[in-house]
């Protein structure tokens, strides 16, 4: 059975290899995948391809912007508040993992993600589960 059949999943990551790992281990499962590579209008590509139920966002992206700017900006959105987000990053997990729960994240997974877990990882918080993933917590 295909564990996100049907979901639509938007994702903010700049870096191309990374963004083109995360859509193929999530479209095997099913999903379909909204992707921003640029962060450019983020807020803005989310409203013109709702429905989204889940966004992944990469804490270091370029234009001296961070996903959490991003996530500031989208939970100020009324119509976009509810989507639950997952940071994703090669940053230390014990030092972001208590900003992204500040700042609304629903969780965090570090890079280099566990392919086999990733796609589990995402349905779970589309279930609404907070997923906390650091590198030794594989």
């Amino acid at each position: 059975m295909s564990t996100l059949k049907g979901k639509r999943i938007f994702i903010v990551e700049d870096n191309l290899t990374n963004m083109a790992v995360f859509a193929t281990a999530l479209r095997r499962e099913g999903a379909e995948i909204i992707q921003d590579s640029w962060n450019t209008g983020s807020v803005d590509l989310l409203i013109q391809n709702l429905p989204v139920d889940l966004i992944i966002l990469d804490l270091m992206l370029r234009r001296g912007l961070s996903g959490y700017d991003t996530i500031t900006a989208v939970k100020a959105h009324p119509e976009l508040a509810h989507i639950p987000v997952v940071a994703i990053s090669s940053l230390d997990a014990e030092t972001e993992i208590p900003k992204a729960k500040e700042k609304g994240f629903i969780g965090f997974i570090s890079k280099p993600i566990n392919l086999l877990q990733f796609p589990k990882q995402i349905a779970a918080c589309i279930e609404g589960q907070e997923v906390w993933v650091t590198s030794h917590s594989r």
